[in-house]
């Protein structure tokens, strides 16, 4: 028998609709005539990165993944771990999607890997910054829920063990 999902909703999908449209008029005017990247970190990242894209979609942005992890079980393992090759970001205008910050390890290291590739600006898109547990600085340029709360998070693309990554909206889960 499955596990059945946490109740307790902390953003609705009013709410994250209500905060991309936010995010997408800042993205638009911050993008307007420039080549953008839009770089979505998997697979947590991919649920709000399908609904930011497309309400960023008169950009004509390009698309590319990464996929590195730094997560065991419910909680931030250590050093990420890239899975697979990093996208060519030279000349582009990189824009990262990724549905949390979390310690900042797993965005530092990535921030680092394509700095030096040498991209034309670089600026991070995140549905949940979640500060309590910050191990290394790290700023998102937009961010549509910021969470004081040491709380382990499921739905809109996050998951435990695998479970709850659909959900549409996002919840505490026990840890």
């Amino acid at each position: 028998m499955a596990p059945k999902p946490p109740k307790k909703v902390l953003y609705t999908q009013a709410q994250i609709a209500q905060r991309l449209d936010a995010m997408a008029a800042q993205i638009l005017k911050d993008y307007k005539g420039k080549r953008l990247l839009c770089l979505v970190v998997l697979r947590g990242g991919f649920f709000f990165a399908a609904d930011l894209i497309r309400r960023i979609a008169p950009l004509d942005p390009e698309l590319d993944f990464v996929r590195l992890t730094s997560y065991v079980g419910a909680r931030s393992g250590g050093e990420p771990v890239f899975r697979g090759q990093l996208p060519p970001c030279s000349g582009y205008d990189v824009l990262v999607i990724e549905d949390l910050v979390d310690t900042g390890t797993t965005l530092s290291t990535l921030d680092q890997a394509i700095r030096a590739q040498g991209p034309n600006s670089l600026r991070y898109a995140v549905a949940v910054d979640k500060k309590a547990r910050r191990k290394v600085e790290f700023t998102a340029d937009y961010i549509a829920f910021d969470l004081e709360r040491d709380v382990f998070l499921v739905g809109y693309g996050m998951d435990h063990e695998g479970k709850f990554r659909t959900l549409p909206d996002i919840r505490e889960a026990a840890q």
